[in-house]
Formats: C-alpha cells, structure tokens, sequence
C-alpha cells in the first residue's frame, strides 16, 4: 500500500512538473504585450471636468495602447493648480497633451520631447453675456471675471490685461471651461476668459454671449513624451498620431475626441512659451 501511494505522489509530481513545463512554454511564446508590463501615464491638463475630460480622451488613450501594444493608463486632474502640482513631480507620468507653456516648461527643465501637434494656433478669449455692452476689458475693473485657475493660459492673460495692481477685477476661479460657462451664463459673474475654440462653439450653439477681445495665440495643444520612454515607443507614438487619419482605429480615435488630425512638429516651434508661466 506504501509502495502504490508513492507512486501515485510521484505520478502527481509528474503531471504538475509537466503542466508548468507547457504553461512556461506558452508564455515563452507569447509577445511581450501580452505579458504583465507597467503602463504609459497619459495627462491631459484639465480643461473639462475630471469625468468630461476621461470620456472625451479614452479614445486617445485606448489609440496609443494599440499603437505602443503597451498598457495606456489615463490620468486626470480636478483643477490647473493639482494638475501643475503633480506635473512637475520627476516620474509622475510618460506622456502629455497640454498647452504651449506647459510643453515648453518640460523641454527646458524634464528632457521631453514634444511629437505630434493639433494644427493651428490656439488663443484665449474675454467674453460677457450678449445683452452686457462692454467694449475694454477696464470696464471690468471691479467686477467678476471667471477663469481657469493659474497656470492655465487664461489665467495668465487675465494678469497681461489688468497690470496695474489697485484696479484690478475680481478672479472667480472655476473648475473646468463648463463650469466657467455656466457661472457667465448664470449670471454668476460679469465675464470669463475661455480658450476661444469653446468660445466660437457657444456662439454656433446656443450662443449667450459677446466677445470683447482675443489675446495673442500660442501653437495648439501638442504630445510631449518623457525621457523615460523608449525611442522605440517614441516612434511608435508619433507615426502613429501623425498618420492617424490613414487607419481605421485612427479615424475611430480622431472622431471619439473631436480632435483634428495631428500635424509633425518640434520643441522649437514651442520654445519660449514657458516665460508664460513666470507671470503666475
């Protein structure tokens, strides 16, 4: 009886032994994506809310998962100043969409390498409700003026339009473009300065609202990856965006995100920007 129950453990030995042996195999064979990997961090600064801004760029993030054959992880923020905050941490995260300044804080001061661009230039605009006739932006000297938190561009051409220290208006800081909106809309402040490509989407939509000016443009939003990742997923993610009107998955992202087709660019054509943020 001792003799038959060792054999039947060593029988068992057998087969286990055998099992990993073909479990080992087939992980040999698998590629590497299938295998347990840390996944790219992609932040997208907080123009929407942090719920808007998740669904409008999981397209985005899902793309370039399927262009790397790399786990993509999006990454949000509630407000401008959490999003800076955590941006300038060192390995905080691979890759980001942002603004001009923001691009080329990074180049200057975290090696990162701006690939791909929306097309255009992008500017910030001061609006009032329709019926307000306001004409200079010192008729608002006093008043409520809603805006991204700083750094946001916005944030940084209210400061450019109001220098002088003792006759400035009063800052209502919201959350996110949406809510800004919706405090102009309410009647909540007495103006909002917004980029101006959701400004001209109100005015097409249910309008509302009046322009009073428009400031100076930065280079539109652009990717800009760390250091860390390889040229390889480099490469990978910039013939990927640059060409992503050419595939199906592509198309599929550019029009789950509203996005334009993404344009060749350099860290060049956003040198200088950063000075921006020395006004905050």
């Amino acid at each position: 009886m001792q003799t038959s129950t060792s054999a039947i453990t060593a029988k068992k030995v057998s087969i286990t032994g055998i099992l990993l042996l073909i479990f080992s195999l087939i992980l040999a064979l698998l590629p590497k994506t299938a295998l347990s990997q840390e996944p790219l961090r992609l932040v997208i600064q907080p123009i929407q809310s942090e719920q808007k801004t998740r669904e409008i760029f999981q397209p985005l993030a899902d793309y370039m998962q399927h262009i790397t054959e790399q786990p993509v992880t999006l990454v949000t923020y509630p407000n401008y100043i959490s999003y800076w905050s955590e941006t300038q941490k060192p390995n905080s995260y691979d890759i980001a969409f942002d603004a001009a300044h923001f691009i080329d804080y990074r180049d200057k001061n975290m090696d990162f390498t701006v690939l791909a661009k929306q097309p255009g230039i992008i500017s910030i605009s001061l609006i009032v409700p329709e019926d307000d006739l306001v004409f200079d932006p010192e008729e608002l000297i006093g008043k409520k003026i809603a805006t991204p938190g700083p750094p946001s561009i916005a944030a940084v051409r209210i400061d450019e339009l109001f220098e002088n220290p003792v006759r400035l208006p009063t800052i209502i800081e919201g959350t996110d473009s949406g809510h800004i909106m919706s405090l102009l809309l309410a009647g909540e402040v007495d103006a909002a300065m917004l980029p101006t490509p959701l400004v001209s989407a109100q005015m097409a939509g249910d309008g509302g609202i009046s322009l009073v000016l428009t400031t100076d443009s930065t280079p539109g939003m652009a990717i800009s990856v760390s250091p860390n990742v390889s040229a390889e997923i480099r490469e990978k993610l910039a013939k990927g965006l640059i060409e992503a009107e050419k595939t199906p998955e592509g198309k599929k992202m550019l029009d789950g995100t509203k996005l334009n087709p993404f344009e060749k660019t350099s860290n060049q054509e956003y040198f200088g920007f950063s000075e921006l943020l020395g006004e905050i």
